[in-house]
């Protein structure tokens, strides 16, 4: 009895997770190198005093580093984290909203349809914080510092004692958890909510179209509401953060604003909705099959 009930658990929980993390990695092989330019010059874009041109800040970067040190700025880190990131967010994606699901009293599943995403991206948000918070900070510095040098030794040299060169790893982690929070629940919720609306039933699978417009209307959004988040991120991250680091995120805010205007909020956005586009272009589809296959519709 024991093996039969450990083979139906093998079975239900396993299994999904294998098959989605296998995916999760197919997925940044794919998108990495044109994901990994969107972010490295919207980052840039970011941390500059002032509003350069794509193209001006593009021909900059390839002047003075070349390709691989100067437009390929942080890859190596990006690498890693975009591995590590898409390793355990495919499970937790498909896997926490049903467990929220189950959980969750059935008047209120009723009452707010979507109110299991919304858990499950504030759920994982934190978790993505607190884990990938340091590979993040040195991205950062990476695709925003002016001379290629080695980052976890400046880290450490600015620092000298462990305590403070992991604070200073996790510099930015407030503004990272509300990056993150408004991100995921925004996603996971505008996700559900507009994939849903092409949908006649739950088990069907969209069209090519249908992918495109989920993307589309995913994106926008997104951009609105996370975006401001994600520039103040960057000055505390980045590497010429002194007027940042030792600011409170409401004053950081106003420090973004007066330094830059509202357009401060929103540097690099053309960069992000193509950055966006794409990804979610990759996602909506692999995300429709396997919630059909692993996730609630494979309960309705």
């Amino acid at each position: 009895m024991s093996e039969s009930i450990y083979k139906v658990r093998t079975q239900k929980y396993l299994k999904p997770i294998l098959e989605t993390q296998l995916i999760g990695i197919s997925r940044v092989i794919l998108g990495l190198p044109i994901d990994h330019v969107f972010d490295r010059f919207k980052t840039l874009l970011q941390a500059e005093s002032t509003q350069s041109s794509i193209k001006q800040l593009f021909k900059d970067t390839y002047r003075r580093n070349g390709v691989l040190k100067g437009v390929f700025a942080g890859f190596s880190s990006q690498i890693s984290i975009q591995l590590f990131k898409q390793y355990y967010r495919w499970p937790m994606m498909i896997l926490i909203p049903k467990y929220y699901k189950e959980l969750l009293p059935n008047t209120w599943v009723e009452n707010h349809p979507a109110l299991h995403k919304g858990l499950a991206g504030a759920t994982i948000a934190l978790f993505e914080s607190f884990v990938t918070c340091p590979l993040e900070r040195i991205k950062c510095q990476l695709m925003t510092q002016h001379q290629s040098k080695s980052i976890l030794k400046q880290l450490w040299i600015n620092e000298r004692t462990l305590s403070h060169f992991v604070r200073n790893l996790y510099t930015g982690m407030e503004a990272m958890i509300l990056k993150q929070v408004v991100s995921w629940t925004n996603y996971l919720y505008w996700d559900h909510k507009i994939r849903y609306f092409f949908k006649e039933s739950p088990n069907q699978a969209l069209t090519l179209p249908q992918i495109g417009m989920c993307s589309l209307l995913t994106a926008i959004p997104n951009i609105l509401l996370v975006q401001p988040f994600d520039a103040v991120k960057t000055a505390y991250q980045m590497e010429q953060n002194g007027n940042y680091k030792q600011l409170t995120i409401p004053q950081a805010f106003v420090k973004v604003y007066k330094d830059k205007g509202l357009i401060g909020y929103y540097a690099g956005w053309q960069l992000r909705v193509s950055q966006f586009i794409v990804q979610a272009a990759l996602t909506t589809p692999v995300m429709d099959y396997l919630e059909r296959l692993h996730g609630i519709p494979n309960e309705l």
